[in-house]
């Protein structure tokens, strides 16, 4: 019978999921001073802003139900995004909506298509080979290639294409090359359809886990001492029997004492990019740019501008932004934590309409967020499976976007934590 509690690694999502559904003894330990992680709002000046668009993607009843009751309600939004290319709006996702594009790229995309290679795609295959034999030489050239440059901050013959799964839409040859003589009207991809609060931004829903889970703050973890089983933080000490943890996992295998050298250099070679996250609130009295009006975020390929998204909180949600005012989120991406150009921001947005010239700056915010995405390369699995096999004999579960090391979303870390707390559960 365990005496000891079960300790929790992380207040965000995938913490706090995993305390609601244990029925165990456990403690939420806290890095920050607030809940939330990444999934949390900030409110200055009238305006709210998240962690860049964190928004709901939900499929399972059940798991809807759910986050609907947490978060005081929930508003159901059909997807409007778009890519910007040549001062020019194509509707998401690109390799659909060829209609949109002028001639030249038109010709050059769907050529690229019909002169494709016969060969079998494997999402192993190196990502820039798996976008050629996929769509072909133009998708790749005015999309794929450019935007994921800018989305990951790496070398994309180095990486593989396993992350593109559900999040990558993948139309027939023949549906991509009829959206060059006809509107598109499928919609493609996860998140066609997606939720977000009626209320208080993606806050909403901690505040709302808040109420059942205690987590307790200020409590960064120092050294976790696997012999004794303890749990050090700055301040106090804490016996467990297992730990669940949402950090991400290099930084747990840092803590982590008498580490075997074998799963050190497995850590080592984990890779992931980071990002900057630069929100803006804007007071207008001609409201939002014309050019802008109900659309939800807009990706970013051409190399001349530095961020690769940029979401507008206002159009998603109106009480994100105070009356006669609109707000935004811009997303840089970087692999050693400069955004020199970030800086610039203001100005690029301006430049290309996306503030108007008579607009106020009222508010800026923000948020750097290390490890935002994991990078799917040659050493990633391998390195995962010596890992997890050292975490999991010394009673230590890994899970959530960070933790599980990979590319997910809100309703996937509520069920991989779960998940792991239904283990511990029937454990006696």
């Amino acid at each position: 019978m365990m005496k000891d509690p079960i300790i929790i690694i992380g207040a965000g999502i995938s913490g706090l999921s995993a305390s609601y559904f244990l029925k165990k003894k456990n403690i939420v330990l806290e890095a920050n001073l607030c809940a939330g992680g990444l999934c949390r709002s900030f409110y200055e000046d009238g305006f709210t802003f998240d962690c860049s668009g964190h928004f709901i993607h939900i499929r399972d009843q059940k798991i809807k139900t759910f986050v609907n009751k947490l978060s005081g309600g929930l508003e159901k939004i059909n997807r409007d995004a778009a890519i910007f290319l040549k001062n020019n709006f194509i509707p998401f996702p690109f390799q659909a909506n060829l209609y949109y594009l002028d001639e030249k790229i038109k010709k050059e995309c769907i050529d690229g298509i019909l002169k494709r290679k016969d060969i079998k795609i494997d999402n192993k295959m190196p990502f820039i080979d798996w976008s050629l034999s996929m769509f072909g030489k133009g998708i790749t050239k005015y999309f794929m290639e450019p935007y994921n440059k800018k989305l990951w901050s790496y070398d994309l013959k180095k990486m593989n294409a396993q992350w593109t799964g559900q999040f990558v839409p993948k139309p027939e040859a023949k549906e991509i090359i009829e959206s060059a003589y006809s509107k598109n009207r499928s919609a493609y991809g996860y998140n066609s359809v997606f939720y977000y609060p009626k209320s208080g931004g993606c806050q909403a829903l901690i505040d709302g886990f808040l109420q059942k889970v205690k987590p307790i703050m200020n409590a960064r973890t120092k050294k976790i001492d696997i012999k004794n089983k303890i749990v050090y933080t700055d301040f106090y000490s804490y016996k467990y029997c297992k730990i669940i943890s949402t950090q991400p996992i290099v930084e747990l295998i840092k803590q982590i004492s008498n580490v075997p050298p074998k799963v050190k250099e497995a850590a080592k070679k984990l890779k992931f990019s980071n990002v900057r996250c630069v929100n803006i609130g804007i007071k207008s009295k001609n409201g939002i740019p014309a050019i802008l009006k109900n659309k939800h975020w807009i990706y970013m390929p051409e190399p001349s501008l530095p961020f690769y998204r940029v979401g507008i909180y206002s159009n998603v949600n109106k009480n994100m932004s105070p009356k006669n005012s609109y707000s935004f989120y811009i997303e840089f991406s970087s692999q050693n934590n400069e955004y020199k150009k970030s800086a610039n921001v203001i100005n690029d947005l301006k430049k290309i309409g996306f503030i108007s010239k008579t607009d106020e700056i009222a508010s800026i915010n923000v948020v750097d967020m290390p490890y935002a995405y994991v990078i799917f390369d040659a050493n990633k699995d391998k390195a995962l499976k010596i890992i997890n096999e050292f975490l999991n004999s010394n009673n230590i579960y890994s899970i959530g976007r960070y933790g599980a090391w990979e590319y997910s979303f809100i309703e996937k870390n509520i069920q991989d934590a779960k998940a792991a707390a239904d283990i511990i559960n029937r454990e006696k």
